[in-house]
């Protein structure tokens, strides 16, 4: 078909114009055809087509598996974190259950057999107006007294995950009839209060008795920091942090106590390295020290958090004096012999109450109940005497 453009945009064409046009359109038609293509040029082109077909194909299906073992991987990942999670709920709960146990009949029975009666004792002061679960107790001198009393901070154990300063009265009411103010803070369980929640809890009740130090008569620049067990632990802590800036410069302290000194401490059947802790054969040491990590076992954390959660690896030569007591009986002993051997090549002065026997066992001391647990306190007071000679 051959165009002719309409007559307003052509001139009119001559008689000689119109064949040789209809001549030029139909030389031009046979001259586009293509030429026909070799058998070998279709035959390799096809044969390079289906090459690219299955190459494609292949690195689809290799594609797919690729995607197939992420997803594997991540199914696997997640059911493992759950497996986790569910075998922590499992052993918390169980120890929970017996870190309760313990501690409500050891309140009626032995560990406040022997409690100091005629104190000034009040209860439950909330020491953190953002969380009401957080509370201090106090326990000081009845009549009249030289001066403004020296303080006695004290920290329970109870593995992280329980306790209580209600259940540490024999202990903190024998201290304050030597003439202390002892505040016996609650600072919360594991894992609802992991680390370093913990320890940043303490100084907020720190940061309360400062702030409350007239009011309540007492020298905030004399105080000693104690605990047993897992309290020792945060009492160790808070040693460390008052003395090595490096080791401070790690939390998020209550500005108020921040720059808080100690005059000593009272470590009683402490935990100085939580790796030790799950090595030592410990009953739930594993599950303890799992949960105050937040859940996670301490050996699949960093080198880094595990140093910081073990205050041994921050006691310089500036610690305060000591008095440290461990037991024959006791899996963790070994944790307090590191802890003098590191004070003695430090020049850290210390007193070191090994108890010995059949009733040596973990955290003795907290008790009046037994006669080494009232030998070990005379030598904590004997101590805090000498301390205030000096």
């Amino acid at each position: 078909i051959f165009y002719i453009a309409p007559p307003k945009c052509r001139p009119a064409a001559t008689s000689l114009e119109k064949p040789f046009a209809k001549w030029y359109y139909l030389y031009m038609k046979d001259k586009k055809k293509k030429a026909p293509v070799p058998f070998g040029e279709k035959y390799e082109s096809l044969r390079e087509r289906q090459r690219l077909f299955h190459a494609a194909l292949k690195e689809n299906r290799e594609r797919r598996r690729e995607l197939m073992k992420e997803n594997t991987a991540q199914a696997k990942a997640k059911a493992k974190k759950l497996a986790r999670r569910i075998s922590f709920g499992i052993k918390y709960t169980y120890a929970m259950g017996g870190r309760l146990r313990n501690e409500i009949v050891g309140m009626l029975t032995v560990y406040n057999f022997g409690r100091a009666v005629f104190l000034h004792v009040k209860r439950h002061i909330r020491f953190d107006p953002s969380d009401e679960k957080l509370y201090l107790n106090t326990y000081y001198p009845l009549g009249k007294h030289k001066g403004r009393y020296k303080v006695f901070l004290y920290i329970h154990g109870g593995g992280w995950m329980g306790g209580w300063p209600e259940s540490r009265e024999a202990f903190t009411t024998r201290i304050a009839t030597a003439g202390y103010f002892v505040a016996s803070v609650y600072y919360g369980e594991a894992p609802r209060y992991a680390h370093p929640k913990m320890i940043e809890n303490i100084y907020k009740a720190i940061g309360w008795l400062r702030d409350h130090a007239d009011e309540l008569d007492i020298d905030m620049e004399s105080i000693v920091v104690s605990g047993e067990s897992a309290g020792a632990h945060l009492a160790a802590m808070a040693a460390c942090i008052s003395t090595n800036p490096e080791y401070a410069a790690k939390f998020n302290l209550d500005k108020r106590a921040r720059e808080q000194k100690f005059s000593a401490t009272v470590l009683n059947c402490g935990v100085y390295d939580l790796e030790k802790v799950v090595e030592s054969g410990f009953k739930r040491g594993g599950i303890y020290t799992q949960a105050y990590c937040g859940g996670t076992p301490v050996k699949e954390t960093d080198e880094e958090f595990r140093r910081e959660i073990s205050p041994i690896y921050w006691v310089n030569e500036r610690f305060p004096p000591t008095f440290a007591i461990s037991a024959e009986n006791d899996k963790l002993a070994l944790l307090t012999f590191d802890l003098i051997d590191k004070f003695m090549r430090l020049g850290v002065p210390y007193v070191h109450y090994h108890g010995e026997g059949r009733f040596a066992v973990h955290a003795f001391a907290i008790t009046m109940a037994l006669k080494i647990s009232r030998d070990a306190m005379k030598q904590i007071r004997r101590f805090l005497s000498s301390l205030q000679k000096s």
